[in-house]
């Protein structure tokens, strides 16, 4: 009798991911960040900080764990004005410019309007919590492929990242990590995060400059 042939096992593509799994390595990723630029933007409502007092952007860096530097742009309501605020924080330590006269002053922590110390471990337990992960397309930008995932998360899981956040709100997240490098670059959140904010609130979250060094003192 004839040998029996082997059969030949066709190549097979490498499995893709599940949108947990890539969320997971995301995850890792953050929790190993050492320092980021980063970009808080409303593209749609704003953020109140004080009554009459809107913020719409916020830009800054942050060496991970407890150095920040911030401009928050933000609006006033009456008469309507926009103004800058720049925040610097080291360790227990809070600096904030008077929007006004622009002089620094000490504030306590709690009081800043977003909170982005320990950056990495806040976004990274944010994104844990997403529910119903699913790939929602790959996109190309500046030469880049990133997944798309989409899920939703309870408001109160923003409460790190967006102090006084509401309990009990569905927000809608949509995440772009970086295919090659398994890093989370854009947050998409839709969806009121604040009793305040309006249903048609969208924020998006940037993250860019990954653990390039960065320097960060007190004001003078």
């Amino acid at each position: 009798t004839s040998p029996t042939p082997i059969p030949i096992p066709e190549a097979t593509a490498e499995p893709t991911p599940s949108p947990e799994a890539a969320i997971a390595f995301a995850v890792l990723n953050l929790l190993e960040l050492k320092s980021a630029a980063f970009t808080l933007e409303h593209q749609t409502g704003s953020t109140t900080m004080l009554p009459g007092l809107s913020m719409k952007k916020a830009i800054g860096v942050v060496d991970i764990p407890d150095r920040l530097r911030l401009t928050v742009e933000a609006e006033v309501a009456v008469p309507r004005t926009f103004v800058e605020i720049n925040v610097i924080t080291i360790g227990e330590q809070a600096y904030m410019t008077d929007f006004f006269s622009g002089q620094w002053r000490t504030v306590p922590l709690e009081s800043l309007p977003v909170n982005f110390l320990d950056f990495g471990q806040i976004i990274a337990s944010i994104i844990e919590a997403v529910a119903g992960p699913s790939f929602s397309g790959v996109e190309e930008i500046d030469g880049r492929q990133y997944q798309r995932v989409t899920g939703s998360v309870p408001s109160e899981a923003l409460a790190a990242l967006v102090p006084g956040a509401a309990e009990g709100l569905e927000v809608e997240l949509e995440l772009w990590l970086d295919l090659e490098a398994a890093l989370l670059r854009r947050v998409l959140i839709t969806g009121p995060v604040l009793t305040g904010d309006i249903p048609e609130t969208v924020r998006l979250l940037a993250i860019d400059n990954i653990n390039v060094p960065v320097d960060i003192a007190a004001p003078e």
